[in-house]
């Protein structure tokens, strides 16, 4: 008997090979082999919207060796990525082996030996609702990019790109960047008393006077003076306590890894899911051993299964003792995200649990990457923390009277750091002040406020507003950023998102000619019909069908004359505002000799924010 098992990845081939016995020989496709064609639309509308589907350029010996072994074998096992575009992939591949054959599927969230043998023993169908979903997709998709495009081409200029996720994203950045633009600070002044409570640098407590800020520091100064008149001292009025608890994190999912290893990494999400690919395929352990460290990495689900929290729980108990379990498997916080979460894959968490960091710290750089080592153990340490107990904490809140005004002062205390042990928390101290105590503060101080404009986005709060929102697959993410970066519609500088001028062109033209095609609302709701789609819920032809009829009706009413007059007679808004480097001065417009605009900062030379304009 001769089995042909067919993977994604070729980096999978060595290690899964190495599970199996000689009569098993393992291909890899090298990623998509068959897509629409990129030259045409390769949609039949009129036939329910039937696909044409064309081998990638580089791929016709790679096929041709799979369909020989495949010719050669007494059973097919399609072991491609377990997901949509996974299902997709083994779905075309079944086909054009052809229905003699004994095909089956088979699913894994890990390469480990006993996860490979499980999953070979124990074969399936493909599940033709998940491939229903991917094709829906691709053509959505593909219905958004060949019809609305053109109109960009006609409006702006030859090679722009709309998308039906790409363009909400970018309606986001340059939504933000213009309220930046039109941001004016205001500065205030308040009054702080600190009243330290023991030695350390973090043990005091801020007291401010119950008065709205002060518009000038004369008026603010003048104020102090008069509190110190009269007392040097604050007297304790009241004292409030609560108690309370931080649940532990939940594990990763895909949109939670890519948001915590830009804000505890800076990696950029495409590089996150590249090292993640690397640390799910398999790594040498050395002394022959060739395993997958993480569990598959693009899961929209937080669950992990029963033997794996088994594991994890007996390393907790390990390093911190039995006390420092959390008393249930599930006690973490989970974030709600609109539409239907994906549970049908494991969050993603280590293989080993015993496997820890400083382990695969000590492998050399030839086996894995110091950035692959860093995510390795953002992700162990995730997975750990999540079957730890709370953290519990104390907030306290007092009043207290000085110059005949009452004063207000608030802290939070850890009292047992639970879970945060493992990133380095302890238990602090607190002041046990009570009614009628006097507090000698070691400093009155004038402290300045200025109001600052929104942030930024960055790519993790980018992303965590996509999912939040409902809007595209996790495992796009990254790829939609890429987009943006690659059509010059934003740019990414110092982990801030900045709207290029392209981009805002852009972004104004599709708003004003197809607002409601690229609205929120409606991309969210495309998206929850894909995932109905997927769990068999709706018909593939039924929501093409209502998608297309509303994409015909938009693009028959929109005028690229009458939207390019209405923008030109729009006021144009000077790109005046707080200098997004200094955060101080304000941009102003500066002709050079060459003609060209630029904006800069007016503290230049201070500071040397410029941006190119035309």
């Amino acid at each position: 008997m001769s089995v042909l098992l067919i993977v994604e990845s070729p980096t999978k081939v060595k290690t899964i090979s190495s599970y199996l016995g000689k009569e098993f020989k393992v291909l890899a496709t090298f990623g998509h082999v068959f897509d629409l064609p990129s030259d045409r639309l390769g949609i039949e509308i009129e036939n329910d919207f039937s696909p044409e589907y064309v081998i990638l350029k580089g791929k016709k010996q790679i096929l041709s060796a799979i369909l020989k072994e495949a010719k050669a074998s007494s059973q097919i096992l399609i072991a491609t990525d377990p997901d949509r575009e996974g299902e997709f992939i083994g779905s075309i591949l079944a086909e054009k082996i052809g229905k003699k054959k004994n095909i089956s599927r088979i699913r894994f969230q890990e390469i480990s030996k006993e996860t490979i043998l499980s999953a070979v023993s124990n074969p399936g169908p493909i599940d033709p609702d998940l491939v229903d979903s991917q094709k829906a997709r691709r053509i959505l998709d593909r219905l958004i990019g060949y019809k609305v495009s053109p109109f960009l081409w006609r409006a702006i200029g030859d090679g722009l790109s709309a998308g039906r996720v790409q363009s909400v994203a970018l309606k986001w950045i340059s939504e933000r960047e213009e309220e930046i633009r039109i941001f004016v600070p205001e500065t205030s002044w308040l009054v702080a008393a600190t009243v330290p409570f023991g030695s350390g640098e973090k043990e005091k407590i801020l007291f401010y006077p119950d008065l709205d800020a002060f518009t000038s520091e004369e008026a603010a100064s003048d104020f102090l003076k008069s509190i110190l008149n009269k007392t040097d001292r604050l007297k304790v009025l009241t004292r409030k306590e609560k108690d309370g608890q931080t649940l532990p994190p939940s594990p990763f999912t895909t949109a939670s890894l890519q948001q915590e290893a830009f804000r505890s990494l800076k990696l950029p999400a495409a590089k996150t899911m590249r090292l993640a690919q690397e640390l799910y395929e398999g790594v040498d352990l050395g002394k022959g051993k060739t395993q997958g460290l993480i569990t598959y990495m693009r899961t929209d689900s937080v669950r992990i299964s029963s033997q794996a929290l088994g594991s994890i729980r007996k390393k907790v108990a390990s390093l911190f003792g039995e006390d420092s379990l959390s008393e249930t498997t599930s006690s973490y916080r989970v974030k709600k995200s609109k539409g239907k979460a994906q549970d049908a894959h494991e969050a993603i968490r280590p293989v080993d649990p015993f496997l820890d960091p400083d382990s695969l710290h000590r492998l050399g750089e030839r086996a894995l990457s110091k950035d692959a080592k860093k995510l390795y153990e953002l992700i162990w340490k995730r997975s750990i923390a999540s079957q730890m107990k709370s953290e519990r904490w104390k907030r306290l809140e007092f009043t207290a009277e000085a110059g005949g005004l009452v004063w207000k002062g608030e802290g939070t205390f850890t009292l047992d750091p639970g879970y945060k042990i493992l990133y380095g928390g302890n238990p602090e101290k607190f002041p046990f002040w009570k009614k009628e105590d006097l507090l000698s503060p070691s400093s009155w101080d004038l402290v300045q406020k200025t109001t600052e404009p929104p942030p930024r986005y960055t790519e993790a709060s980018l992303i965590a507003k996509l999912e939040k929102e409902g809007i595209g697959r996790p495992s796009t993410f990254a790829a939609i950023l890429e987009t943006l970066y690659k059509r010059k519609y934003a740019r990414s500088e110092k982990g801030k998102l900045f709207a290029e001028i392209l981009g805002e062109k852009v972004n104004s033209f599709l708003q004003a000619a197809f607002s409601e095609l690229f609205r929120e609302k409606f991309t969210s709701e495309m998206e929850g019909k894909l995932d109905s789609i997927a769990q068999g819920e709706e018909s593939r032809s039924k929501v093409l069908s209502e998608f297309y009829s509303f994409l015909d009706s938009s693009l028959k009413k929109t005028d690229i004359k009458k939207i390019n007059s209405e923008l030109r007679q729009k006021p144009k808004v000077a790109r005046y505002g707080i200098c997004p480097v200094c955060k101080q001065g304000e941009r102003v417009r500066k002709k050079s000799s060459k003609k060209k605009e630029y904006y800069i900062c007016s503290r230049f030379p201070e500071c040397d924010y410029a941006e190119y304009v035309s």
